[in-house]
């Protein structure tokens, strides 16, 4: 996944903090086909929140790294996953 494609997912969505967590919404075409709102857990809100202009995959493999207790190869797991998840929302 490259630059391009975390920035297209991360403007797909608007979030909204309710209580202590963050729930993504998605943005469509027609409000009328919305039919989802996600709730993230505490790894999905550290990856959203770390998603930026100038952000890679590596990038954020090496702060998921130093925030949890966690290798880089299960980190990159993670995200991939995650970013997949959001980019098939999106499709």
């Amino acid at each position: 996944m490259n630059l391009k494609t975390l920035q297209k997912i991360k403007k797909g969505f608007v979030t909204r903090e309710v209580g202590a967590e963050l729930v993504l919404v998605p943005l469509t075409g027609n409000v009328s086909q919305m039919n989802e709102l996600f709730t993230m857990n505490e790894t999905g809100r550290f990856i959203w929140e770390n998603i930026n202009e100038d952000t890679t995959i590596e990038d954020l493999v090496e702060k998921m790294v130093e925030a949890f207790d966690v290798t880089p190869e299960i980190a990159e797991k993670d995200i991939t996953g995650f970013l997949e998840r959001m980019s098939s929302m999106m499709a």
